[in-house]
């Protein structure tokens, strides 16, 4: 199942998970233990929880 995540109404959206990371890191600044282990996870559906409680606007779709 391909998942497509999409940051502040299409600012950004991402198909992989790496590239989001690599894209958000540089664009917010993400960093510390929280974002590390966002990154460890590996998994679209934590870093969509995270950015949501962020306070950006973030919707996951499973195509």
């Amino acid at each position: 199942m391909k998942q497509t995540l999409i940051v502040n109404n299409g600012e950004f959206e991402f198909t992989r998970f790496r590239q989001a990371v690599s894209e958000l890191e540089e664009e917010y600044g993400y960093e510390g233990l929280a974002w590390e282990m966002v990154v460890a996870s590996d998994d679209f559906d934590v870093l969509c929880d995270f950015l949501n409680g962020d306070g950006l606007n973030v919707e996951l779709i499973a195509d």
